[in-house]
């Protein structure tokens, strides 16, 4: 359901699940929880996830200087050469789409 938070009681569900080595090679679908670590090796490196007031933000997991991003349900980011897409948000789990450019 991209662009709006899913709907209360509706299904969270993503392609991936909750797999996140699915996103290893920088093209997945996965629902994420607060202090999750995604590997990612798409261009926009690992990242750490940290979902607030109904917005998932993503941080290098490593603490380096790279790009932080947040963003409610439809925001996009492009990452070097990845895009990054939040799905769904709803509570403390989001849904991420991750596919190379």
């Amino acid at each position: 359901m991209l662009g709006a938070a899913a709907p209360s009681g509706a299904p969270f569900v993503a392609a991936d699940g909750r797999d996140l080595r699915a996103c290893a090679d920088g093209e997945c679908e996965v629902l994420v929880r607060n202090g999750d670590q995604i590997p990612n090796d798409g261009g926009a490196g690992p990242l750490a996830v940290a979902i607030q007031a109904g917005k998932v933000g993503l941080a290098p997991a490593s603490g380096g200087m790279g790009a932080a991003v947040s963003g409610p349900a439809g925001m996009a980011h492009q990452i070097n050469r990845q895009v990054i897409v939040v799905v769904a948000v709803q509570g403390n789990e989001g849904i991420l789409r991750l596919r190379k450019k």
